[in-house]
């Protein structure tokens, strides 16, 4: 409030001054007059409203300028402002007139009359009127600010809670699509009596679960708890490929505390399992490649089993990959590369280049 009365008294005294500079320029004989001028201003303006601005600043924000009642509050302000000039025009009326040197023909008024010549012949009420103007517009203002900022705020809380929904409901496809296919194979290996094999299977399987459901609804994991997972999973598909499985890990040390998207890894692997080495007469190789490289973690599934033609116009891509990409968009945005590469040898490269960035509380990373 001191700020705003100091640049209003600031405004004050350059009027003055232009206005002494326009009768310098026009007069012929111009009798300068600049600090009895600033003083009449700031007397009979500037004073009166440092009293008055604590009122109309409580005004302002008791009666708000909104779109839906505009109207109404632009006539409350209205009367308002003819009530506070009529106050402050009858109060320096009566102090002009029992404490000033009035003029001889002045004498004969009685005091309350001189207000219209204060108001208006001196143009008190032009500058009453852009003061309040000023104060009552310098606060809705910031009302309108503070609103445009709480809306902004509640878009993006609804937003990140969208986006929140999104990644949550993508991660959750993932558990039902493994857990259909490993009991489908747990039902053929009990039709083929290899019950050691199905036992050790649900055992398997119910320990990479109890692993899952200890990181629900975490979006994020070190990509070295990510990896954990996913040998936990080659662990249940080793019981049922054997020796026809080899399994390559090579990680480097310096990647593994890396935050990636939980569960992102796992639909990849278990692609390159069915439809890579599952189809593929002979033994089979798996590897997994991970290390950092210019800001970013690149990892490299690779698998040399029956490959895959990805220019083939029936190609379709399973809820796997659509998954894994549809993630990606929402947690990375641009900052990140996925590629299927077919093999020269026979197979297919699953490549993920991902942002180190560290991921923000909306669940997406720091742009």
């Amino acid at each position: 409030m001191t700020l705003l009365l100091l640049t209003i008294w600031v405004g004050l005294a350059f009027f003055t001054a232009l206005s002494q500079a326009s009768n310098w320029l026009t007069s012929h004989h111009y009798d300068g007059s600049f600090l009895a001028h600033l003083e009449f201003f700031t007397i009979r303006v500037w004073l009166p409203w440092v009293v008055l601005t604590p009122i109309v600043l409580w005004l302002a924000l008791k009666f708000p300028i909104k779109p839906k009642n505009w109207l109404k509050a632009l006539l409350l302000h209205s009367f308002f402002l003819l009530s506070l000039s009529l106050i402050t025009g009858l109060s320096i009326s009566f102090h002009y007139h029992f404490f000033m040197d009035m003029a001889p023909n002045m004498e004969t008024y009685q005091p309350w009359q001189h207000t219209g010549h204060f108001l208006f012949g001196d143009n008190l009420f032009l500058f009453n009127t852009i003061i309040y103007t000023i104060l009552v517009t310098n606060i809705n203002i910031k009302y309108f600010s503070q609103i445009a900022q709480q809306k902004a705020l509640i878009a993006s809380q609804l937003n990140n809670q969208l986006i929140e929904s999104q990644l949550q409901t993508l991660k959750m496809q993932i558990n039902p699509h493994f857990l259909f296919n490993t009991l489908n194979v747990i039902s053929v290996l009990v039709m083929k009596s290899e019950n050691n094999q199905a036992g050790e299977m649900i055992n398997r399987l119910s320990s990479f679960f109890r692993s899952t459901l200890d990181d629900k609804g975490q979006q994020w994991l070190p990509l070295k708890k990510e990896l954990n997972h996913v040998e936990q999973y080659l662990a249940i598909e080793q019981v049922r490929f054997g020796e026809r499985i080899s399994i390559i890990k090579d990680y480097d040390v310096n990647a593994l505390p890396a935050l990636v998207p939980a569960m992102l890894l796992q639909p990849l692997i278990e692609n390159a399992m069915q439809h890579g080495l599952e189809e593929k007469e002979g033994k089979g190789e798996l590897s997994i490649i991970c290390y950092i490289r210019n800001d970013y973690i690149h990892i490299d599934i690779i698998d040399d089993g029956a490959g895959c033609d990805f220019n083939d116009k029936n190609f379709c891509e399973g809820i796997g990959i659509s998954n894994v990409k549809s993630r990606l968009k929402q947690l990375y945005g641009n900052k990140h590369e996925f590629h299927l590469i077919n093999n020269i040898k026979g197979g297919v490269t699953a490549s993920l280049k991902l942002a180190l960035s560290v991921p923000s509380q909306s669940g997406s990373i720091n742009q």
